[in-house]
């Protein structure tokens, strides 16, 4: 059981936090157990065609810990609501010898007998499996300033293959998530909003707890950090300095994510196929990369369709920032329930 000793006034001092290597993490370790998400399961697949062993071989191993315990300076805790990914990367370099030798130490069996953070087996079995052995190597030949340099290079090189594109869509759906907390938040206070994160969690009013393999017990004085992840199949608590600590959250909406759109089969209508496929999938607002990205076409192929739905009135067009993003009509909408239902949209 993990109990973090936080009440009504520590919990004051929460705040909400979005953190790319969380992430990046998060995805790791649906990579090394699928099973545990079966939502992302096409991201998995393409994944594990995308990515080359070699590219993650230090990083794989760290995540994919026996003990369920992966080492916190994979991914620091976030000082801001949305550090960069540059910022997350220079704290994970930043990383102290000690840090990265204890955190070792947690999730794999370096030394006896292992740290009171782990319960041993009911067999009196030490839970912690060996030491990786590429990361053994690193750390044999040249210590934990190289393991680190290793580790900041390939969680750069996976976040580019495999988070950046995605990232758009991503970052919607969970600063939705926290939007839509922190404006019930106003209303009836954050102790109701941790206890609805999730219903693994439970808050008494003095102790969050969760079901865990490690039997942890952690005073939170500087209150929590929330964070929602579209990857993460249950909570998830990362570790920073003392009294600060992280609550990964499955996200609202995350679906969003996972849904695959429509394929560009026969035409379908007025509309056409690839047109219908798009359209279908505008059932959140996406950018013409988020489009392009999530139909395998070129981005000026999806501008051109998106031009086509605007001229038509299925499409309409908003600036956020720097981007633009379209969402459907109500005559698109209205246009879709008819194609669906099989009959003829123009009467």
């Amino acid at each position: 059981m993990l109990t973090l000793h936080v009440d009504a006034d520590r919990l004051v001092r929460s705040r909400f936090a979005l953190s790319r290597l969380a992430e990046v993490t998060n995805a790791l370790e649906v990579l090394a157990h699928p099973e545990r998400a079966p939502y992302a399961r096409n991201w998995v697949t393409h994944t594990r065609r995308a990515v080359a062993p070699d590219s993650v071989d230090v990083l794989f191993p760290l995540v994919n810990a026996a003990t369920g315990y992966i080492p916190d300076f994979l991914s620091p805790l976030p000082g801001s609501y949305e550090p960069t990914l540059d910022e997350e990367l220079a704290a994970v370099a930043a990383t102290t010898e000690a840090d990265v030798h204890r955190q070792l130490r947690l999730a794999f069996r370096i030394g006896s007998p292992p740290p009171t953070l782990l319960e041993r087996s009911p067999t009196g079995c030490d839970p912690r499996p060996p030491l990786p052995a590429t990361v053994a190597e690193v750390l044999a030949r040249r210590g934990e300033a190289k393991l680190l340099t290793r580790v900041v290079d390939q969680l750069a090189c996976f976040w580019r293959h495999t988070q950046a594109d995605l990232w758009p869509t991503l970052h919607r759906v969970l600063d939705e998530d926290i939007r839509h907390r922190a404006t019930v938040a106003t209303r009836t206070g954050l102790a109701d909003i941790v206890r609805t994160l999730d219903p693994r969690l439970t808050w008494d009013g003095r102790r969050l707890t969760l079901d865990s393999p490690a039997e942890l017990s952690l005073d939170a004085t500087q209150g929590l950090i929330l964070s929602p992840s579209a990857f993460l199949p249950r909570p998830a608590v990362y570790l920073g300095p003392p009294g600060l600590v992280m609550i990964g959250y499955p996200a609202r909406g995350r679906g969003q994510v996972w849904s695959q759109p429509a394929p560009a089969g026969e035409e379908t209508g007025v509309l056409g196929a690839r047109r219908a496929a798009l359209l279908t999938d505008l059932s959140m607002p996406l950018t013409t990369t988020e489009l392009a990205a999530r139909h395998r076409i070129s981005p000026a192929t999806a501008s051109y369709h998106l031009g086509r739905l605007r001229r038509a009135g299925l499409v309409v067009s908003r600036r956020e920032g720097h981007e633009v993003r379209y969402e459907r009509t109500r005559s698109a909408v209205q246009l879709l329930r008819a194609l669906r239902a099989g009959g003829d949209p123009r009467g």
